[in-house]
C-alpha cells in the first residue's frame, strides 16, 4: 500500500484506536461528517483545495491527537488538494490574460522537504535589519525647507 493510499485509513485507525467518534471531531470542528469520512477513504472529490484543506487536515489531526504540521507535509505530499505553491494559479490566470509564453517558476528548493518550509533552518533566527521608513513628501518638503533657511 502506497503512503497516498495508507493516509486517510491511517488516520482512521488512530481515531479509533483513541475511541473518538467522527460525530466528535464534527462538534470540534464544525465541518460536515461526509467530509471527514471521505478524508478517512482518500476520498477528497468533494473537498477545498489549498489553505482551505490544509487547514481541515490541521484541524483533524489535533481533534484526534496527532502532530497537526506533520500530518498536513503528508497530506501535502499525497494530494494535490493541500499543494502550497501557486503554480497552478499563476499560469491560469497568465493564460486568461495572454501571456501563455509564462517563464514564472514555485520550485521547491531540494533542501526544503526535509525541514521547515517556511525558508528559516529550524532554530535559526534571520538577522532583524531594520530599514529606515520611506520619507513621506511632507517630511522632504520639510527637511528642503530646513536646508534653504540655513544657508
Amino acid at each position: 500500500m502506497s503512503e497516498r493510499d495508507a493516509f486517510g485509513p491511517n488516520l482512521r485507525r488512530i481515531r479509533i484506536q483513541r475511541g473518538i467518534s467522527v460525530l466528535d471531531i464534527v462538534s470540534r470542528t464544525n465541518v460536515n461528517a461526509a467530509l471527514w469520512e471521505g478524508l478517512e477513504r482518500n476520498d477528497l472529490s468533494r473537498w477545498p483545495t489549498g489553505i482551505y484543506a490544509r487547514a481541515y487536515v490541521r484541524s483533524y489531526a489535533s481533534a484526534i491527537g496527532v502532530d497537526p504540521e506533520s500530518t498536513v507535509d503528508q497530506f501535502c505530499r499525497c494530494f494535490p488538494q493541500g499543494d502550497r505553491r501557486a503554480g497552478d494559479v499563476i499560469r491560469g490566470q497568465a493564460q486568461i490574460v495572454g501571456h501563455d509564453d509564462l517563464q514564472w517558476r514555485d520550485d521547491v528548493p531540494p533542501d526544503a522537504g526535509d525541514g521547515d518550509r517556511r525558508g528559516a533552518a529550524a532554530g535559526s533566527q534571520r538577522p532583524n535589519k531594520a530599514r529606515p521608513a520611506p520619507a513621506s513628501a511632507f517630511s522632504q518638503m520639510f527637511g528642503r525647507l530646513r536646508a534653504l533657511l540655513r544657508t
